[in-house]
């Protein structure tokens, strides 16, 4: 017997509410109890959004929207990651390609083993960086808030973070591992956006919009803030309570941060995702291809393990799925086994240093995709990942 798809339709309607009652409820208490001040998420599953809604404030007076403008920093890794597969599919570079050639600042990158005493300790790097190693966060490069020794570096080289545009910070910061050998998540992907660059002779905030956010609506998603009027206030968590902090990227920088630059959306990201989950193409949309796609989805890394902060301004030790094995694709995070709010495996997903998250199903175990938008630092915040796990339960358990 064949259910009529009027029945069917009502029935996720009724689902859905029942879902974002639950969410409703979940946001408007974490808000009451001042895990952050204003949050917001957005479900979808195959057929399209299920869920929008929020609580709190995006600046003390305004509510949050699915409109709202927020630095989604790292999750600006994925969409690069997206456009750099892009010029692997049209033959412009392969994935296990020297990127030497592209790149000659990488022809003979250093290894920084340590110290001995005052001195740096550097030798020839003994593997090649390739682009799958750079995406997979294997190619062998690190973020000094989560590296003591290359903090050290940064600091006797007067390095800024790439956060401040300056392509002398890519240029001038050694490697800390050999590349190809373990995970280490860093600043490979601000290599990446150069090199897109370079390959199609055009920056990286043009080729984004003309190949990745312009085809799919994504007007909100750039390297500059699309709208002031709709920003969110950055707040960063202190003994005293939640206080809100001044911080804007530069807008006019030397280079963009293609590993954590971009502005954007709730709405913008989950469209993003819808894509990621359908398969590479959305609404007749053709972004990526399948079998790429594929590829990109499948495990590339060995375990990736808890991180350890060494900057507790900046982030606390980093695990966002504790007890749970996970590894890193070409796109982000997945993890290995189920997880205990039913997440399947191989479900891609990933952060921002503000506290943002996001997850994206995919193949078979089911098309559903999420984002969990704050803006709030330090990141990795305890009571964030339990209100994000708790919005997780909520989406599976209505699903």
């Amino acid at each position: 017997m064949t259910t009529p798809a009027n029945a069917v339709d009502t029935a996720r309607i009724d689902t859905a509410r029942l879902a974002g009652t639950r969410l409703d409820t979940l946001l408007a208490e974490a808000v009451e109890r001042g895990v952050t001040p204003g949050v917001y998420v957005m479900t979808a599953d195959r057929d399209g959004v299920v869920h929008s809604g929020g609580a709190g404030t995006r600046d003390g007076v305004a509510p949050w929207g699915e409109d709202t403008i927020a630095w989604i920093a790292s999750m600006t890794k994925s969409i690069v990651a997206v456009a750099a597969l892009q010029l692997v599919e049209q033959g412009a570079i392969g994935l296990d390609d020297p990127l030497a050639d592209v790149l000659p600042e990488l022809a003979a990158p250093q290894v920084l083993e340590g110290y001995d005493g005052d001195v740096p300790r550097l030798r020839p790097a003994r593997s090649a960086v390739t682009l799958r190693r750079l995406l997979s966060h294997t190619g062998g490069f690190g973020y000094p808030f989560l590296c003591p020794d290359l903090a050290r570096y940064h600091e006797a080289n007067a390095l800024p973070s790439t956060r401040a545009g300056r392509l002398s910070t890519l240029v001038d910061s050694p490697l800390v591992q050999d590349p190809g050998t373990d995970f280490r998540y860093g600043m490979g992907l601000d290599w990446v956006g150069l090199a897109i660059a370079r390959i199609t002779g055009t920056d990286l905030e043009t080729r984004l919009r003309e190949h990745i956010c312009g085809p799919l609506g994504m007007t909100d998603t750039a390297f500059r803030v699309a709208d002031r009027g709709r920003l969110a206030v950055l707040h960063a968590r202190t003994p005293e309570g939640l206080v809100p902090v001044p911080f804007e990227l530069s807008q006019e920088p030397e280079l963009v941060s293609a590993g954590g630059g971009l502005y954007g959306s709730p709405r913008d990201y989950l469209t993003f995702l819808r894509m990621i989950a359908a398969g590479g193409t959305l609404h007749g949309t053709r972004i990526l291809g399948a079998q790429t796609l594929a590829e990109a989805r499948r495990s590339q890394s060995g375990p990736v393990r808890r991180m350890v902060s060494a900057a507790p301004a900046v982030s606390h030790d980093i695990e966002l799925l504790p007890g749970t094995p996970v590894t890193w694709s070409l796109l982000g995070m997945r993890n290995e086994a189920p997880t205990p709010q039913g997440r399947p495996v191989g479900t891609l997903a990933w952060a921002g240093g503000a506290n943002s998250y996001y997850w994206v199903d995919g193949g078979t175990d089911g098309h559903g995709a999420a984002v969990v938008f704050t803006q709030i630092v330090p990141f990795a915040d305890p009571a964030v990942l339990r209100l994000v796990a708790a919005v997780e339960q909520a989406v599976r358990a209505g699903g």
